[in-house]
């Protein structure tokens, strides 16, 4: 269940930073903080955090690997490793 739930919030994380992006338009690739109404915001920020988070702890393919076995009962390494 963990991996399902880092899979769903690592890839939420990534379409918000993308659609922040977008939304900014031609603000989207400027460095630092852009001014926003009576405040400023740094667009790229979550950009550069959404894209490594799939890595911390394991990729998200690695989950989808998990996820697959334990739904699928599938032998993991171990099983692998005795039958050789």
């Amino acid at each position: 269940m963990v991996s399902l739930l880092k899979i769903l919030a690592t890839e939420t994380f990534q379409r918000i930073a993308e659609l922040i992006i977008e939304t900014a338009g031609d603000c989207g690739g400027h460095a630092g903080k852009v001014p926003l109404e009576e405040d400023s915001i740094d667009i790229l920020a979550a950009f550069y955090k959404a894209r490594p988070s799939s890595i911390y702890g394991g990729s998200n393919e690695i989950q989808r690997n998990i996820l697959a076995r334990q739904v699928l009962n599938l032998p993991g390494e171990e099983s692998k490793a005795k039958r050789v």
